[in-house]
């Protein structure tokens, strides 16, 4: 059963803290004319965002999943809050970055802890507790664009700092409500863990290189997306607007694969999504009028859709490791391709914003094809749901029996 109060307190505080995470993408025309970068360097600004709030999460993970008390729960939200609202007073690139590695940090030490304590909230529901946890945080992916450009268009990006208020208060609540001690800290050594992770090892793998890739285009055209419009001649507040647009279309992507997932399989809904972003990413940069707005749309909806579904793949594959598990698809991934910015920023220096994405718009096909090789759960959730005995084929393909019984 579903502890409704707890899961909800997780996903307003992942709200909040993936609002300050993405700050950065739609004021970057603003920073760079502030601060006189280029896109190379916007890209490296993306890069370092990426990588200390993503990369990092594996090990965070380890970390919390031996920890006895959750404290990075309360923590992670204060750190991503304080700093990455303090962007707007950076006098130059190096203290922007500084400002940046921190609240990534915050973000990288909260996610893990908090998906698997949202996990354990969620019962046997476990899709669908997950999906609305991730959704509450892409939910504040998609809202931060258009209020923090509504609000630096009229207060400027100085005064940035006071949107950290919220956040301090939430967490203060969190802390007296949220019980936050882990019931089965777990301390072993990276030996251990290997030989934990080893009978499912390849699948992890399979997964991990497939969210990279999905997510080289979603990162990418949400950082460029910006620069993209205001080059087509929109405003700031319009670019955050239509930026808005392409994240709310992932949240409700991210709802609905993983309740679908729940029904017929982690893994036919992540390669058919993935596979269904590119025509509609390369859509939206070739049409005009509502047609644009709509192929924009379906394409944030396609690149978020397998979200939730892959981190609850994950957890179902490791549930004895699941904060561990779960920073793979969730942290790591993103990390990696979050440290491609770079590559894509000098690209779009070279060859223009408008060919940079088309070129990766084409990128999820790949990781559609390799999803194909993911487990094929679908038989065994539906059979372990009407309580029908599951053959050791289909176990063998999608995780042991104690990771149907938990998921």
């Amino acid at each position: 059963m579903i502890q409704k109060f707890k899961l909800f307190l997780l996903t307003f505080v992942h709200f909040l803290t993936d609002c300050y995470s993405s700050l950065l993408s739609p004021l970057l025309p603003v920073l760079i004319i502030k601060l006189d970068l280029s896109l190379t360097m916007a890209g490296a600004l993306g890069a370092v965002a990426l990588l200390t709030s993503s990369l990092f999460q594996p090990m965070m993970g380890i970390l919390g999943d031996r920890m006895k008390k959750r404290y990075f729960i309360i923590v992670g939200p204060l750190f991503a809050a304080i700093f990455m609202s303090s962007v707007g007073l950076a006098p130059n690139f190096n203290i922007l970055v500084v400002l940046v590695l921190l609240g990534g940090f915050g973000t990288a030490s909260f996610h893990p802890q908090s998906v698997s304590m949202a996990g354990d909230v969620s019962g046997k529901r476990r899709g669908l507790g997950v999906s609305l946890f991730i959704g509450g945080g892409t939910l504040g992916l998609a809202v931060s664009p258009l209020v923090s450009t509504w609000y630096v268009d009229r207060f400027g990006i100085e005064s940035l700092i006071w949107l950290a208020v919220p956040t301090v208060f939430a967490v203060i609540l969190m802390a007296r409500s949220l019980p936050i001690t882990n019931p089965s800290p777990r301390i072993v050594t990276v030996a251990q863990l290997f030989e934990q992770f080893r009978p499912h090892l390849s699948a992890m793998i399979i997964l991990t290189v497939v969210v990279i890739i999905r997510t080289l285009a979603g990162i990418g055209f949400t950082m460029f997306l910006p620069v993209l419009m205001a080059e087509r001649g929109y405003s700031l507040l319009s670019g955050g607007a239509i930026l808005t647009m392409f994240s709310s279309a992932g949240v409700l992507g991210g709802l609905l694969g993983g309740v679908i997932s729940d029904r017929i399989g982690r893994a036919r809904v992540i390669w058919i999504t993935v596979l269904l972003t590119t025509p509609f990413l390369y859509g939206f940069l070739h049409t005009e009028g509502w047609l644009m707005y709509c192929m924009l749309f379906a394409g944030g909806f396609m690149v978020l859709a397998s979200n939730s579904v892959a981190i609850a793949m994950a957890q179902e594959l490791f549930p004895e490791n699941a904060g561990t598990a779960s920073s793979f698809p969730m942290g790591f991934s993103w990390g990696v391709a979050g440290g491609m910015m770079v590559l894509v920023g000098n690209s779009a220096d070279r060859i223009g914003v408008e060919s940079t994405l088309e070129i990766l718009a084409f990128v999820p096909i790949l990781g559609a094809l390799l999803a194909l090789k993911l487990p094929k759960d679908h038989r065994r959730l539906v059979s372990a749901s009407v309580g029908q005995p599951e053959s050791p084929e289909l176990i063998g393909n999608a995780g042991d029996s104690e990771a149907a019984s938990k998921s």
